[in-house]
């Protein structure tokens, strides 16, 4: 593979609020595309680097059955070469690939029970590989890696379970959980506290008198405790929950809620917070997001007019006016007393696609059929806010901003937040720029920049290849592969971009 580089040209495009150019640092690697190499993934390891997996069908001769050749190249933060070293893994289609601090974990999970793990550590490159069964009927939900861990969420035969597997010593633990019925619960969602070193499993159970949500707390593999939240609002159904454990050991549980015509659905029409202390809950407080400050700042100004409109008229007879959204919260930020909750709103993609079918008539002559089916086509993400809230879950300032063009495969967390002295720092990826954007504690916008870099010496064909992640710091890793023409013609490339932000 042909390794070359190209300088960048950085163009600053800010508000009247600007009050500083960003300084942004732009590196980029491309590596040609060959015929017989597929780019698998390319993963950030923190300041490790970054660990990119490769298949080269000319180096797949003496593979054990069922399996591929993978190569597992590392580079450091500067993009330099570190070293590289191959692994043979299943070549079945559910595998899940997970970077967590410096290490990279790829899993396979059969629906008989039969896994393979591979755990590379970032910092010394060598592969442990192990296997094993954990019974028949098996349905993954999440996977997720907190410390020695790969923890597995799911169902077995219908009901719930989390299977804990050491990724260095391949011994494994399977906790089942107890439910009311397989038709009466549902998954909601499974996530790990870096600072807390734990993972937490939500399970919301539906009962006679409304929907109850369960907290599991997990941790080294084990499960270490578990807490339930009864209803407390009418008409007011969790959709999604997360939880962050908090410095006195409490835990602020947030969310997402749904109404009665979309219950059951992670569809809502607004934000919740409890506190919950020795498995009690201390405050529930639930938020349209139409109360939220500039939430549909991201619309056309008709169309924000015509949902004030409709908000105005809704209260004039009493009744609460709302609007549809998916939202991933992040984690709860405490501040001088205070806390504050970030959320991304998304919604899925579709196209529609030719299918195009050869069929034989009753004479043996054959024709041609076209329909058309739906696909999905990623996630499109909208815009984000910022709330914050007092140690009773009264709601202070808030403020939302567009998220310009961002999408994905699956459900992630783009934004960089940074708590500084007297400001919060969002920091946001978009196709060919960064954004920055800097809040009060008070709420006000301070700042707000767009950092545009475009290649100096290269016409990109497609640019939308791009898949850009938080890396470590200010510092995001950008890759994907990319249709170019330059003075060698057309051609594709696999790009590497680390864009790092400092002010």
């Amino acid at each position: 593979m042909r390794l070359t580089r190209i300088g960048f040209l950085m163009t600053l495009i800010a508000s009247p609020l600007c009050m500083e150019a960003e300084n942004l640092d732009v590196k980029r690697i491309e590596i040609d595309k060959e015929k017989s190499v597929d780019f698998l993934s390319c993963d950030a390891i923190g300041k490790q680097g970054l660990i990119l997996t490769t298949k080269d069908d000319d180096n797949q001769k003496n593979t054990q059955k069922g399996h591929n050749r993978l190569t597992f190249t590392k580079y450091d933060t500067l993009l330099n070469k570190v070293t590289s070293v191959d692994a043979e893994f299943s070549r079945k289609d559910n595998i899940d690939q997970i970077t967590k601090g410096n290490d990279l974990y790829r899993l396979s999970m059969e629906k008989n029970g039969e896994f393979e793990l591979l755990f590379i550590d970032g910092e010394k490159m060598k592969p442990i590989l192990s296997t094993g069964d954990i019974g028949k009927r098996i349905v993954i939900s999440y996977n997720q890696v907190m410390g020695d861990y790969v923890y597995m969420a799911g169902t077995q035969k219908g009901l719930p379970f989390v299977y804990a597997l050491n990724a260095k010593t391949g011994a494994g633990k399977m906790t089942n959980l107890t439910v009311p019925s397989k038709k009466k619960f549902s998954i909601m969602s499974f996530e790990t506290d870096d600072n807390q070193n734990e993972a937490h499993l939500f399970i919301k159970e539906k009962q006679d008198k409304g929907y109850v949500m369960k907290l599991y707390v997990f941790a080294d593999g084990a499960l270490k405790n578990e807490m339930a939240m009864a209803p407390d609002a009418e008409d007011k159904y969790p959709a999604t929950a997360f939880a962050s454990k908090m410095s006195d050991g409490s835990y602020i549980i947030s969310g997402t809620y749904s109404d009665k015509d979309t219950k059951g659905t992670v569809r809502s029409i607004g934000v919740f917070l409890k506190k919950v202390e020795n498995g009690k809950t201390s405050y529930s407080t639930y938020i349209n997001y139409l109360d939220l400050k500039n939430f549909t700042s991201y619309m056309t100004e008709r169309r924000q007019k015509k949902i004030e409109k409709k908000k105005a008229r809704k209260e004039e007879k009493g009744d609460e006016y709302t609007i549809n959204y998916n939202m991933l919260p992040y984690k709860i930020i405490e501040e001088n007393g205070k806390y504050l909750l970030v959320g991304e709103a998304y919604y899925p993609t579709y196209i529609t696609v030719p299918v195009t079918q050869v069929k034989t008539n009753a004479q043996g002559g054959t024709y041609t059929t076209t329909t058309y089916k739906r696909e999905f086509d990623g996630y499109f993400y909208t815009h984000y806010f910022v709330m914050e809230f007092d140690k009773n879950g009264k709601m202070g300032w808030s403020n939302s901003a567009p998220l310009e063009v961002l999408k994905s495969w699956v459900p992630r967390r783009h934004l960089s937040i940074n708590k500084k002295a007297q400001a919060l720092e969002v920091f946001y990826p978009s196709f060919g720029h960064m954004n920055h954007v800097s809040y009060s504690y008070g709420g006000e916008e301070l700042l707000k920049e767009e950092v545009t870099y475009v290649e100096d010496d290269v016409k990109l064909k497609r640019y939308s290849g791009l898949d850009t992640e938080y890396w470590y710091d200010n510092t995001f890793l950008s890759s994907g592969l990319l249709k170019i023409k330059d003075d060698d013609g057309k051609h594709r490339i696999f790009s590497i971009n680390r864009i790092k932000c400092d002010r």
